[in-house]
């Protein structure tokens, strides 16, 4: 048995910007191998394409097996983990537990939102105008449109949403103590609670009342707690990921002003350009644990067999820009032909719920800066943005803009 302290450490580079050290590119030649990570018990890390595809989709791959483990980690102690959130079960919970949202994101259902979302980033763009050159793109947009949307279809009031980031905040914070995200955690399923409270008296036309009704009509389908798990998971997962994606779309537009013109000169390009920013841009830091488990031994590439029990971190934001599947995988091209889907959503049984919401989100905001700042650019050199430290995400810190 490998003594942990002779394993390789992970991450090998950690960087906040969309760089991806080219040493990463390197493990792409190589099978998954065993390291250890800052904290907890060691890892498995997979890089090629179809061996993250396998531990995201595999059924024999699950989370719920983490459960009371020594999780590997960046940082200190664990969180823990509350075995009724959704996205930290396995089939048939998962299964049961994910059907009675899914219907809200839904591709159709997206779609009869798309001008409610336009009328959002309308005015949201509409106050960057107000602002005037130096608007700060993250501030003024990219934080704001995810929470007024998740907020809207959960049925959350739009004057929680400076309350709700706050809790949100801490709880992703790299530099947050345990206690703190701990209970910025309770807080948020205490409003949850409260919320639904309301929604039983008074139902509205939004996510929560029909999880509710559902809720009541049949105590067998889901529990209270998983109700309040369910509706906190779809908050969390509702906006973050989102909103690091609309500021690293902006940045790396404008890090490639050639891309930007293409937009430009043809707006049908746009949906495949939005599928090759969100293969392309690297959305979590390194180690940040998507973690699976596996329930029985798995075999990877190259023959290496994944031991049962044994945790494994699927990287896809390296595994996005295999060469074997993507051709001149590091660099960005809208123009490929019938591309492998991305992997930064997950995939399989925990691809992202909101997957459709998210990409609605992306390619209005996207549209509506062609169509009304065709001149934008930043007001800094891309390399001088700043990122920030606070949370698993890439995300930039601040986009002063001007056009």
């Amino acid at each position: 048995m490998t003594d942990p302290s002779e394993l390789p450490e992970y991450p090998i580079v950690r960087t906040d910007d969309l760089i991806i050290a080219p040493v990463y590119r390197d493990l792409q030649s190589k099978p998954a191998f065993k390291a250890r990570m800052p904290f907890g018990e060691p890892i498995w890390i997979a890089t090629r394409y179809e061996d993250v595809k396998m531990a995201y989709g595999d059924r024999r791959m699950g989370k719920a097996m983490g459960y009371g483990r020594d999780t590997p980690r960046m940082h200190g102690r664990a969180h823990g983990s509350d075995p009724s959130r959704l996205d930290a079960m396995d089939p048939p919970d998962h299964t049961r537990i994910r059907r009675l949202a899914s219907g809200a994101f839904a591709l159709p259902r997206i779609r009869a939102m798309s001008g409610w979302i336009e009328d959002m980033t309308s005015d949201l763009l509409d106050d960057i105008v107000n602002e005037g050159h130096g608007a700060d793109f993250m501030e003024l947009f990219a934080w704001k449109l995810p929470l007024q949307v998740i907020t809207g279809i959960l049925g959350a009031p739009w004057e929680a949403i400076p309350l709700l980031k706050g809790w949100v905040d801490t709880m992703s914070g790299v530099d947050s103590p345990l206690e703190d995200r701990m209970a910025s955690y309770a807080s948020i399923q205490d409003y949850v609670r409260e919320l639904a409270a309301e929604k039983r008296v008074a139902p509205n036309d939004d996510l929560l009342s029909t999880l509710v009704q559902a809720r009541d009509e049949d105590d067998d389908r889901f529990t209270e707690d998983e109700l309040v798990a369910l509706t906190t998971t779809l908050f969390l997962g509702g906006f973050e990921t989102t909103a690091a994606q609309l500021g690293s779309t902006v940045w790396t537009l404008m890090a490639h002003p050639d891309l930007w013109q293409q937009l430009l000169d043809d707006r049908d390009r746009v949906p495949n350009a939005l599928e090759e920013l969100w293969r392309w841009i690297p959305s979590f830091r390194h180690g940040t644990p998507m973690i699976r488990w596996a329930a029985e031994d798995i075999e990877l590439s190259d023959g290496v067999v994944i031991p049962r029990g044994d945790p494994v971190l699927p990287e896809h934001q390296i595994a996005n820009r295999d060469e074997s599947v993507f051709e001149n995988g590091w660099e960005l091209d809208f123009h490929r032909k019938a591309p492998a889907p991305h992997l930064s959503l997950s995939w399989g049984p925990h691809r992202c719920m909101g997957a459709h919401l998210a990409n609605l989100e992306v390619e209005a905001t996207l549209r509506g800066l062609l169509e009304r700042f065709p001149a934008l650019a930043l007001e800094v050199a891309p390399e001088d943005v700043e990122w920030s430290p606070q949370t698993f995400l890439r995300s930039a810190k601040s986009l002063p803009l001007t056009w």
